[in-house]
């Protein structure tokens, strides 16, 4: 693979988001990787996919290699998530391991992967997780999934002040609900002209990874809208 800016790898890039996310990072240049445990429908010109289930490190190491086989890591971006209701007393054990590695454990992996490749090439590059608002507001049935997207925003800024002098930047976007197919199927009552399309959250996504922002690191940009 060659693109002017290097290889970004899209985690979670087969959702919604996680497509609009691919999209904009082939526009701006990149040589994007989607990596998903199925590919995008519709698929994302100009993208590779490559299957990854996040919650198996082997996946998650030979999509490194294979990363690394191609050029270089410029940037990678965590769209990967998965939302459950619980209660925190409540939760059986599976729910929660399940919770935590779809939210947290798997993110943790790729964006860990990504920050040791960079290191390897001598640093620079970005990594960005897409976490939500429920990071930093708390509401009650959801104990698994902010727990998990609380510990991934304090990885967030523990990384990027680990990365600092190699010069590789770790940033967070919060969104609030996010217009998307589920979403509507979900919440079929709700007012979707309140929700965050997600290009707009790829937009954010795409500042944080550009020239410009290469001095920001350890943020949580919210992208709320009006939800």
């Amino acid at each position: 693979m060659s693109a002017e800016r290097g290889i970004a790898v899209v985690g979670g890039g087969s959702g919604a988001l996680g497509r609009a996310v691919a999209v904009r990072l082939v526009a701006d240049g990149f040589a994007v990787v989607v990596a998903a445990r199925r590919p995008p429908d519709p698929d994302v010109p100009g993208a590779l996919f490559v299957p990854c289930n996040l919650g198996v490190p082997a996946d998650v190491e030979a999509l490194a290699a294979q990363v690394g086989a191609q050029g270089r890591w410029a940037a990678a971006v965590n769209a990967s998530g998965g939302y459950s209701g619980d209660l925190g007393h409540r939760v059986s054990e599976d729910d929660r391991a399940a919770g935590l590695d779809v939210n947290l454990l798997g993110p943790w992996r790729l964006a860990a992967a990504a920050a040791r490749a960079m290191e390897e090439q001598g640093g620079g590059g970005g990594i960005v997780n897409v976490i939500g608002r429920a990071a930093v507001e708390v509401a009650a049935g959801q104990a698994v999934y902010q727990v998990a997207k609380t510990g991934l925003l304090r990885l967030t800024e523990v990384m990027a002040a680990e990365l600092r002098e190699a010069g590789i930047t770790v940033n967070a976007v919060l969104p609030s609900i996010m217009d998307t197919p589920l979403n509507r199927r979900m919440m079929p009552d709700a007012d979707f002209s309140r929700w965050v399309p997600v290009e707009r959250v790829a937009a954010a996504v795409s500042w944080l990874l550009s020239p410009e922002a290469d001095q920001v690191s350890g943020a949580a940009v919210p992208v709320y809208g009006r939800a």
